[in-house]
């Protein structure tokens, strides 16, 4: 069989196999590679150097102006506050709906009203291996001229295949997102939740998108990402400093052989992560407006944002 990229007709794709998949990698791999060598030089900073990575919780939440970002919604219930979410949604630059996420779409247009629906935007990439969407949903969408993407691999996972899509498109129209915001759940199947996690460190590993490019999941409550090795300056909401919310450093994947952190009500001085030892969780904040975290791997931070329900 020759192994082309994929099938094109109109706005439906398919992706052939994990030959094409590891090709399109590889290659997303060196562009993004060389793309990060070009950022270090321009910066004057090496991988040998620790960077500091600034993050604000409350820019996201409001969407500021002038940043490009893509959302993904993922298969899972969208329980966030509607406004919010219609919000996120109409205002991104790429809008993505991955497999059964698709369905989940639907039914959250079909709670708002007529003049609602109107309002919001298609779909632009629908993605997927299409197992957990109806024929009848699929053909919904192709008829709005959504751009349809089967990925039939079964070695990665739609949310992965999903950020290479993204990847995809960012390349072919020229354009570089700020960020991408994925609607995930961190509740329910557990193997889901880790798959999830998984395509986040596939997405550092594999330089799956451009460098400068951050991801981030929100769940119902909640709002996570990876720290890389490295100094980290977060931004606490005030409604997640002074409503005794919770926060987390995970070290998933591998050790964290040292952790300093400020900002927290139980901080960690010079600390080992790992499991089988010590794991900060069931966490919350001091009061103070930061908090800093100093880690020699990557860790999954996660926080409670109260505000989002």
């Amino acid at each position: 069989m020759d192994l082309k990229k994929s099938f094109i007709n109109k706005n439906f794709i398919f992706r052939l196999d994990s030959n094409n998949i590891l090709s399109n990698l590889n290659r997303i791999m060196t562009r993004n590679l060389a793309l990060t060598k070009v950022s270090e030089n321009h910066t004057g900073l090496s991988n040998n150097i620790i960077k500091c990575w600034k993050w604000n919780v409350n820019k996201i939440l409001n969407i500021q102006e002038n940043k490009k970002y893509a959302i993904l919604i993922l298969n899972c219930r969208i329980t966030q506050k509607k406004d919010i979410i219609k919000r996120f949604w109409n205002e991104a630059s790429l809008r993505i709906t991955v497999d059964g996420g698709t369905s989940h779409w639907d039914k959250f247009l079909n709670h708002l009203s007529h003049d609602e629906q109107k309002s919001m935007k298609c779909p632009d990439l629908v993605t997927g291996d299409f197992d957990s969407i109806s024929k009848e949903i699929l053909q919904k969408y192709k008829e709005k001229h959504c751009k349809i993407i089967s990925t039939p691999d079964q070695d990665f996972t739609d949310f992965t295949k999903a950020i290479i899509e993204l990847n995809n498109y960012c390349e072919e129209n020229k354009v570089q997102m700020d960020y991408a915001l994925v609607m995930a759940q961190n509740s329910g199947r557990l193997d889901q939740i880790l798959g999830n996690i998984q395509t986040l460190h596939q997405i550092k590993e594999n330089r799956l998108l451009h460098p400068q490019t951050r991801v981030y999941m929100m769940s119902d409550d909640s709002i996570s990402w990876l720290l890389h090795p490295g100094d980290h300056i977060i931004e606490i909401p005030i409604e997640s400093r002074n409503g005794n919310a919770w926060c987390s450093l995970i070290p998933v994947g591998e050790p964290c052989i040292s952790v300093t952190t400020s900002g927290l009500k139980w901080n960690l001085d010079n600390q080992k992560l790992n499991f089988g030892g010590l794991i900060s969780t069931s966490n919350t904040f001091d009061g103070s407006e930061q908090v800093k975290v100093k880690c020699s791997h990557t860790l999954l931070w996660s926080m409670e944002v109260p505000t989002l329900m």
